[in-house]
């Protein structure tokens, strides 16, 4: 083999290997092959030749795109896509938002901690899981980024989305509405983090959802004995009966407790079930779904008979839960009521915990403020038994 003698090209060999590559490339820019998602630009946000610089990301659609390393204008369209931004603590970069977003904060946690924000921002769509993104509107407020929730891809593919606004459409998505599936959450921050200059506060939140998870795990994976546990009254596309439930609720899963209704569709998924089965398999304990509360009392003023049969109505063992499934999960509140239903099914594992002090915890850790009271009131129970609307001698 030969051997380069040349010193001044043995200098420029040398200078090469050692220096970073510098990517510039234009906005829009969205090469198909992966390689490139690993050569992501780490320089400052102009490069010397006064070009805007842009980092190279995948999306949970495996499209590659360009993005501006330091923008400052995004929008967030979807369910979950802008409870993302805002547990990423980036709501000041939104400049617009959709008008479901505004028409009522209540119900969902990052909306209630800045709905004074929220409800000033413009509107740039309707909003809601079936409504279209109004691209025109969009436009309007000249964003940078749009953040697309993956439930919408079906619904308006995001190509067609940048192609209409000239702007990079970057796909999120965390799991299936209604459930904890906090490994994609975890991905879904870290992605978000680094294109929003969130890198720090994505990890923070990271760790403190592992943290959250050993510490569950840690207070009932030696406990044997299990009760039958019902979920009543889960919210479905609109209010439901008290004879509607959910398979694997997400509060249960993390508590490693079944819920009866699990062999009824092992998959997971909302389930109606027949009054009479309930009698049958008789839950120890019973938990409604306070968005559905009035009904499940009206329907029990109607029908006292039937309810004081099952023995958890008899004997007092009735409490709420504050819904976490309103346009996506709800991730804070859902992690602050298997808190709280822990306590309630497992009182010696969490006799540390003061149910309304750790949700307060959690809502701070997600959204940075306490929300509890909020959830109170503006009209949901919370954190009580709710034994007293269902008298049963």
């Amino acid at each position: 083999m030969k051997t380069v003698k040349n010193p001044v090209l043995i200098l420029l060999i040398l200078v090469f290997a050692i220096t970073p590559i510098l990517l510039v490339v234009k906005p829009g820019f969205t090469p198909h092959s992966n390689q490139y998602a690993e050569q992501t630009s780490t320089t400052g946000p102009m490069s010397n030749n006064g070009q805007v610089e842009y980092i190279l990301v995948v999306d949970v659609t495996n499209r590659t795109l360009s993005i501006p390393r330091n923008i400052s204008r995004i929008v967030a369209i979807g369910p979950g896509a802008l409870r993302l931004v805002v547990y990423l603590d980036a709501v000041d970069l939104v400049v617009g938002v959709e008008e479901l977003e505004v028409k009522s904060c209540i119900g969902r946690d990052y909306a209630m901690a800045y709905c004074d924000y929220i409800k000033n921002l413009p509107i740039i769509g309707p909003g809601g899981p079936r409504s279209p993104p109004d691209p025109e509107k969009i436009i309007q407020v000249k964003p940078q980024l749009i953040i697309m929730s993956r439930t919408y891809v079906s619904l308006y593919p995001p190509e067609r989305l940048e192609s209409e606004t000239g702007v990079p459409v970057l796909v999120v998505d965390y799991g299936s509405p209604g459930y904890l599936q906090l490994e994609d959450l975890k991905k879904a921050l870290l992605l978000l983090g680094k294109v929003l200059n969130r890198e720090e506060r994505a990890r923070s939140l990271a760790s403190y959802i592992d943290s959250v998870l050993v510490d569950l795990d840690s207070r009932v994976k030696h406990i044997v004995v299990k009760p039958r546990v019902y979920i009543g009254a889960i919210s479905y596309q609109g209010a439901q009966p008290f004879t509607t439930s959910q398979a694997k609720f997400a509060p249960l899963v993390l508590l490693s407790t079944p819920s009866i209704v699990d062999e009824l569709k092992p998959e997971g998924g909302v389930v109606s079930v027949d009054f009479e089965w309930l009698i049958q398999v008789q839950p120890d304990v019973v938990f409604i779904d306070e968005n559905n509360l009035k009904l499940v009392v009206e329907d029990f003023s109607k029908n006292k008979e039937k309810y004081c049969l099952l023995r958890a109505f008899r004997e007092g063992r009735v409490y709420g839960v504050i819904p976490f499934n309103y346009y996506h999960t709800n991730i804070a509140t859902a992690i602050a009521n298997t808190y709280y239903i822990g306590s309630i099914l497992y009182p010696e594992a969490f006799r540390d915990i003061n149910p309304v002090e750790k949700a307060d915890e959690v809502f701070k850790a997600f959204t940075g403020k306490p929300l509890y009271s909020l959830f109170v009131e503006n009209g949901y129970p919370g954190y009580v038994d709710l034994a007293v609307f269902f008298k049963c001698d």
